[in-house]
């Protein structure tokens, strides 16, 4: 048994063989198979249950359709009756031959809790994941290419159907993974959406090495954590996670996976093993950075006030908050962009607040300033239009985001040279 847990697993470390093989045999292009080392975290095995609880939980869910986890078996079967288009994807087994594996890894996860409404008798959720699809050499064990995978999970479940469940988070977190009701929102298509932009025709990392390398907020923010919803910590990892998700989901580039000690050289894949009841691991090395990215968040504020509403008592809310972003070229030792945005949201709550949460009003607001910043960079219209203000407003909300500068032509330099340096769609 000692030995059994001391084993790589066959599929995460490739082959057996791969260390007879000169390690930097890299050629310009690639055709050969890509071993599927299928569903991981990117924790080592005795950090996950404190770190990702109802993750780990809905990870180890069987599959009604074999015998392998719940997400594994429905991402192999979308993968076999739709295969990614010019990738020779070992599904089944591991081909000796292989120089490249792939696995989709777990690295974040936030629960925001649960809210109850008695008066609709029903139970809010709302939890994120993040995650990475992960592709590396085999021998080296260095990771090649990388893009990040972000989902959502909002539900409200009536009394009734909790009462059907020993674990409902779980089992939501579960649906976030897959369900038929609505796929296009679920983990396995957005893993599909994401794994699209890779290139599996290189066996090194082509082009720039970004990494969200420093997360902050001001010094006297621990008042802000005050019933919060989460600890300073908690808050900072889901920061790097939504700025790692906004880098590479809006600008369309791959990106190294976030840790909230940027000082790591290497990561812990960690495999659970349905046969053995236990998680093989193996680690892999992150490449050295290119462009580090520091996000400088400046801490929010909320503000009430009492609103009226058909003679119903309500509280009309203003959230504001201030982020900085700044992205380090290591090469030629020099920022290369440093810009400022501001947000403010208006919303309507209840006023007992018992649908309120700070945390998770917070970090949305955050993750949509993020990905409005990386989007200015690429995308020249939308630059101007948040340099003016982007307004936006519904029923019962209203929103305006802003890059906060006097220099609009400083913008657009530094934004160039960002692009600039960046690799296209198509060649990575």
């Amino acid at each position: 048994m000692k030995i059994k847990r001391r084993e790589f697993n066959n599929i995460l470390a490739g082959t057996a063989i791969s260390a007879l093989i000169p390690h930097n045999s890299y050629g310009d292009n690639y055709t050969g198979p890509v071993n599927w080392a299928g569903i991981s975290f990117l924790l080592p095995n005795f950090e996950i249950e404190n770190l990702m609880p109802i993750t780990k939980i809905a990870s180890e869910y069987k599959s009604d359709l074999d015998n392998a986890s719940f997400f594994n078996s429905y991402l192999n079967k979308s993968l076999k009756e739709d295969p990614i288009s010019d990738i020779n994807l070992k599904l089944e087994g591991f081909a000796e031959n292989a120089k490249l594996a792939l696995t989709y890894g777990f690295s974040a996860e936030f629960d925001f809790g649960e809210f109850k409404d008695n008066e609709v008798n029903k139970t809010a959720y709302l939890m994120y994941s993040f995650g990475q699809s992960l592709l590396y050499n085999v021998y080296d064990r260095v990771i090649i290419s990388s893009v990040p995978i972000r989902a959502i999970s909002t539900n409200l479940i009536s009394y009734d159907e909790e009462k059907k469940f020993t674990n409902m988070k779980a089992e939501l977190m579960k649906r976030a993974f897959y369900n038929s009701l609505k796929p296009q929102t679920t983990m396995l298509e957005q893993f599909r959406i994401m794994v699209g932009k890779q290139s599996f025709k290189k066996k090194e990392w082509t082009g720039k090495k970004p990494r969200v390398v420093i997360v902050n907020l001001p010094e006297d923010s621990d008042n802000l954590f005050v019933n919060f919803g989460l600890t300073q910590k908690q808050f900072l990892n889901f920061l790097g996670q939504s700025a790692t998700f906004a880098f590479g989901y809006k600008l369309e580039s791959p990106i190294l996976p976030f840790m909230m000690n940027a000082a790591l050289t290497k990561t812990t894949i960690s495999r659970f093993d349905f046969a053995t009841k236990l998680y093989n691991k193996i680690d892999v090395k992150l490449p050295q950075a290119d462009f580090e990215i520091k996000v400088f968040h400046q801490g929010w504020e909320f503000v009430e006030e009492s609103y009226q509403k058909n003679a119903k008592s309500l509280l009309k809310i203003s959230l504001g908050m201030a982020i900085e972003i700044e992205i380090f070229d290591t090469f030629n030792e020099k920022t290369i962009y440093s810009q400022f945005f501001f947000a403010e949201k208006t919303y309507i709550e209840n006023s007992n607040k018992v649908m309120r949460s700070d945390a998770s009003n917070v970090c949305e607001l955050t993750e949509a300033i993020l990905e409005r910043a990386f989007l200015s960079i690429k995308d020249k219209n939308y630059r101007n239009k948040i340099i003016q203000g982007d307004n936006m407003e519904s029923q019962f909300t209203s929103a305006i985001f802003q890059l906060d500068t006097d220099k609009p032509e400083e913008v657009e330099k530094q934004s160039a040279a960002v692009l600039k340096e960046l690799p296209q769609v198509d060649s990575f």
